[in-house]
């Protein structure tokens, strides 16, 4: 027999209530907290695999840097410096104010210094056309490429193919200075004594026998070091292949933790189409706080190089390289705004469903309806064939992205518009509209 409960006496106090459990309420509170802090910590997951697959693609992949760094070749602040450095190597080999020390009788030999001094404006301005030939656009993309492979196989630690003299990697411009020498000989001929001939020295040849041809064909013996800058070291290189192998295991953990965190974040959410919308967002405030950061961190690093014409180098030598990362930042900022649109568009706030609601409206306008059917025509046919149209909307945007849209607003009006083909598609795709004839609810 069950248990009953006595009635209550009139006018005694009531008995104390049990406390209800709080257990469920801090633990969704607990939960709210966990997913903000994961959308947060995905946020920059997202950010630091971009940049990760950025750095590690041009950095070292061959392909991607001559791609990068070949335009630098017609690029005035670049070839000033270039050619400036090739000046300076030129009147080096040619030793002209030696030569007129030598030549000159006493009394006009302090006419030296200022002679020479002239000699080195007219073959700045020689070689400043040499760099402007399709010449220098060939050896500019070839010397890169060489040197880049050269360094990222050493990096990686395979010397099968590669041998480094006296554990030094260098980068050879001889060939650059011999175009140089022959240019200038054919605007003045006979130039500081020469005998007329600078041998034909290409990539191929050995730094030492081309020093050594130079050094015949100029008459003086030419420094060890000329034509070369040093890239790496023996006593360096360990540290970088170790640097290197850390690098490539790095960049595939974050993108391993990053689609990590973005599943975890979506599952624990108590509500995953608000959550999706916040990691969209998130994406967009990481990125744009990142391109702020990289901005500065470039003008930081330009304004450590001394000197107006360096400076001018290094700041288009650097804006060349982040061009691509500027490019994915932004394209992923649009993506998270692109996500958070289309979350929000289908969800069950009060707005979104205003604008469903407009949007529908206009449609019915826009399609009409068919006879006895409140649904449009257009309606049913995009529900019966929503996949096709969301493949076929991709399809487009890529191809438009590919070979039609250039410039960042090209870009924005693109991914805004396949953001509302798709939310629109969505809609319909998703919604259980009435059999026809039958009025719609």
């Amino acid at each position: 027999m069950s248990a009953m409960t006595a009635p209550a006496t009139p006018g005694a106090p009531a008995a104390p209530a049990e406390p209800a459990g709080d257990v469920a309420p801090v633990g969704q509170r607990w939960r709210k907290v966990l997913v903000a802090f994961l959308v947060v910590l995905t946020s920059l997951a997202i950010l630091a695999s971009a940049v990760g697959v950025w750095a590690h693609r041009t950095l070292l992949n061959t392909d991607s840097w001559v791609a990068t760094v070949g335009p630098l070749a017609k690029d005035p602040a670049v070839t000033d410096a270039v050619a400036t450095k090739v000046t300076d190597e030129v009147m080096q080999a040619l030793d002209l104010e030696g030569w007129l020390k030598e030549t000159l009788p006493p009394k006009v030999k302090p006419a030296a210094a200022p002679i020479a001094a002239g000699a080195s404006q007219f073959v700045l301005n020689a070689v400043k056309q040499l760099l402007q030939t399709d010449q220098f656009q060939k050896f500019w993309v070839a010397a890169n490429r060489q040197v880049h492979e050269l360094a990222v196989k050493v990096l990686r630690g395979d010397t099968k193919y590669v041998s480094t003299t006296g554990g030094v990697v260098s980068f050879n411009y001889l060939p650059l200075v011999a175009k140089a020498l022959a240019f200038v000989e054919s605007k003045d001929p006979g130039i500081a004594g020469t005998s007329g001939t600078v041998p034909d020295i290409t990539s191929s040849t050995p730094p030492d026998q081309a020093r050594s041809e130079l050094s015949s064909a100029l008459g003086h013996t030419l420094p060890d070091d000329f034509g070369v800058v040093t890239v790496f070291k023996s006593d360096q290189l360990k540290a970088a292949q170790v640097a290197v192998r850390l690098f490539d295991m790095l960049v595939v953990v974050l993108l391993i933790v990053t689609l990590v965190l973005i599943v975890v974040t979506i599952a624990l959410a108590p509500n995953r189409r608000r959550t999706i919308i916040y990691l969209g967002l998130g994406m967009v405030v990481a990125f744009v706080i990142a391109n702020a950061i990289i901005n500065a961190l470039k003008d930081q690093i330009v304004g450590l190089v001394g000197g107006a014409e360096a400076r001018a180098a290094a700041k288009a030598t650097i804006q060349q390289l982040i061009n691509r990362l500027d490019l994915i930042t932004y394209s992923l900022a649009v993506l998270g705004l692109v996500v958070a649109l289309v979350a929000f568009l289908t969800g069950g706030t009060r707005i979104a469903k205003l604008i469903r609601a407009e949007a529908a409206r206009a449609g019915r306008a826009l399609v009409g309806t068919a006879s006895g059917d409140t649904v449009p025509r257009g309606v049913r046919w995009v529900h019966a064939h929503t996949v096709e149209l969301r493949w076929a909307a991709l399809a487009v945007t890529l191809l438009l992205l590919f070979f039609v849209v250039s410039g960042w607003v090209g870009l924005f009006v693109t991914l805004l518009v396949f953001a509302l083909v798709e939310a629109g598609v969505s809609y319909v795709g998703t919604r259980q509209w009435p059999e026809a004839g039958a009025p719609a609810s």
